[in-house]
């Protein structure tokens, strides 16, 4: 959020007008009373928020929060966030937003949740809205309908609100003014990385001090959990079957013939006039003017390759505008329909598509063709010659599961088969197996999956199958100093190094706030300082830096040169100095104002709707029922 709009959300301007959109709003009004419902959560202004819909967005919270901190939730973190209530007050304001658009009189027709629900690419097929796609993909992601076709509903009832919103937040030209410099004002600033690993020959290693540090950090040396099991391997190449017959050739051919057609594919050349969908209408008008006047210089017979080259806004500008072949599926819709209308040499009227306004040019057609039997014979009957080869398998592989079973343990079915049939194996970790298993992940997965005495299922090993018994297991085990020394001490000099490249880091930074030179500094540290180009906080990119370090770096000034502290990017620590800045550009401004507003607007849209709703939320009548959180 802009600082600007920051320092004024409390000034007497932004009240009024919050004041103004209540009363353009009406008031809250109250839903469905049902204050006594044991199962209610919650009650906004009468309406009930029911446990289950608590319970569902409480662990759909939680899901995304594990998966945000890689699975495991530190102990007392979510006491310290208090995501019960967090989760409630979403909940709470979500209703409060439904009753105040219901008053308002805004609604979601039937209509516009139809067409919101059809243009979703996800429901898509070749283009159109799919009812079986549709279906399948709530049932995939353990949705109904109805909660699904509620949820958008209340997403659209949503936007319809902001849109509301949006109309009081006025932008001024001072506002536009200082977003601009704040964007476009550029800096350089100074740098000096300190790279642990160029301190790791500075570390001091003695025996006493690996002791110490491996008795500090014991519970990290553990050896890997270990398995040594029993297998049996029924692999697809080893199979024999005899040579599939002409019948069986000819009718595979026939039955996948779309794997050998070669659809029909189109060569074509394209000037593109790039659109974007926050275009304003005079600008979608200029464009349409653009494009119709290099139309008219192309079917004039001006050379399409020549003005692609000068006018064209995409990267094949370069090559003439030459899309190269491609066939249907590659393009989107309207440019697809468009060129597979075309005649070779033809070119098209101006095609609008979500990048913007095309003229196409037809350059060649290769039509579609279709491999003759022949051709294709010796990779039919490797096809067909390895499907039966793999049934085969499977079925040599479940026969001796059930004699397995039957036998009541691979060790009684071992003395009614060959005993090579069945290898073994000496304990193994999972990052290093025996050679013998290294080119089968699923065989090593599935063993470490299982317990000491347990059989697999018939594991699909991609090239065949196999069934797994594990004879005995290992868990992991604090591994004694000397096992472990090597380790202990590419640990303590990793852990040392990072230690002295801060402290260098540091020492640099103190130098340079008392007033220290950088020419003498770098020589003494013996560390190199680098120069950024001009960069600015909307395109930053030619500094070449992590982003917290570009962060820092346009923080700086004249009146404060320098960071408080060295910037820490994993085991590097940069020192910064400020250089020098320049003020934008002023003809930019014109090209970059559009974007601007629709930034202020959009910022000031959301936080006048946050401080709507938080005002609502206290003159609302709200219960909570604690007992059930």
């Amino acid at each position: 959020m802009l600082k600007f709009l920051r320092r004024k959300a409390q000034s007497p301007t932004l009240q009024i007008t919050i004041l103004i959109i209540i009363v353009v709003f009406v008031f809250w009004g109250v839903g469905r009373q049902n204050n006594g419902s044991r199962s209610a959560v919650a009650t906004v202004n009468g309406h009930t928020i029911e446990y289950q819909e608590y319970q569902k967005e409480y662990n759909q919270t939680m899901s995304r929060l594990r998966e945000r901190l890689g699975g495991r939730i530190p102990k007392g973190l979510l006491d310290s966030l208090d995501i019960k209530h967090q989760v409630i007050n979403k909940l709470i304001q979500r209703t409060l937003m439904r009753q105040g658009a219901r008053d308002a009189g805004l609604r979601v027709s039937d209509a516009e949740l139809q067409q919101a629900i059809d243009k979703m690419p996800v429901f898509q097929k070749n283009g159109v809205f799919n009812l079986t796609l549709y279906n399948n993909v709530l049932t995939a992601s353990r949705l109904n309908v109805s909660k699904f076709e509620a949820g958008m509903r209340y997403d659209l009832l949503a936007d319809k609100v902001k849109r509301q919103i949006s109309h009081f937040a006025e932008v001024s030209p001072t506002e536009l003014k200082i977003l601009f410099n704040y964007n476009y004002t550029a800096f350089k600033f100074s740098y000096a990385a300190f790279k642990a690993l160029n301190f790791s020959d500075r570390v001091e290693v003695s025996p006493r001090k690996l002791q110490e540090f491996y008795n500090k950090h014991k519970e990290t040396y553990f050896s890997a959990p270990q398995r040594q099991i029993k297998y049996l391997l029924f692999s697809t190449a080893a199979q024999k079957t005899k040579l599939p017959s002409s019948d069986a050739i000819k009718t595979y051919y026939q039955n996948n013939i779309a794997r050998f057609t070669t659809p029909e594919r189109r060569d074509a050349s394209h000037i593109l006039i790039l659109s974007k969908s926050s275009d304003s209408p005079q600008q979608i008008a200029a464009k349409r003017k653009k494009i119709n006047e290099i139309l008219a210089m192309a079917r004039a017979g001006k050379d399409f390759a020549a003005l692609a080259r000068k006018y064209s806004q995409d990267g094949l500008a370069k090559r003439g505008g030459d899309l190269g072949f491609f066939s249907r599926g590659q393009m989107v819709k309207p440019f697809e329909k468009a060129v597979f209308s075309l005649k070779t040499g033809q070119i098209s009227g101006v095609v609008k598509t979500q990048f913007g306004f095309h003229i196409i040019k037809l350059n060649k057609i290769e039509p579609a063709s279709t491999k003759p039997l022949k051709e294709v014979r010796k990779q039919i009957i490797a096809a067909i010659s390895h499907e039966m080869n793999q049934n085969l398998a499977f079925k040599a592989a479940n026969k001796a599961y059930e004699q397995i079973i039957l036998a009541g343990s691979l060790d009684k079915y071992k003395l009614k088969t060959p005993a090579a049939a069945i290898k073994e194996t000496g304990f193994f970790a999972r990052h290093n197996p025996p050679a013998a298993l290294k080119a089968l992940p699923a065989v090593i997965n599935k063993s470490f999956a299982l317990n000491k005495g347990e059989l697999s299922s018939i594991i699909d090993t991609g090239e065949g199958y196999a069934i797994v018994y594990v004879e005995d297991a290992r868990a992991p085990a604090q591994e004694d100093f000397k096992t472990v020394r090597d380790q202990v001490k590419q640990d303590f000099i990793a852990q040392e190094s990072v230690k002295l490249a801060r402290e260098a880091a540091d020492k640099m930074l103190a130098a340079l706030h008392k007033k220290g030179k950088i020419d003498e500094l770098t020589a003494r540290a013996e560390v190199e300082f680098q120069t950024t180009p001009y960069i600015t906080r909307a395109d930053s990119s030619a500094a070449r830096l992590p982003a917290p370090v570009v962060k820092t770096g346009l923080r700086l000034s004249a009146a404060a040169p320098l960071p408080k502290k060295p910037i820490a990017v994993g085991k590097t620590f940069y020192v910064l100095k400020f250089k020098e800045s320049k003020a934008p550009d002023e003809t930019l401004f014109a090209r970059k104002k559009a974007g601007l507003k629709t930034q202020v607007r959009n910022e000031k849209s959301n936080e006048l709707l946050t401080a709507w709703i938080e005002y609502l939320q206290k003159k609302a009548e709200i219960k909570i029922n604690e007992k059930l959180l």
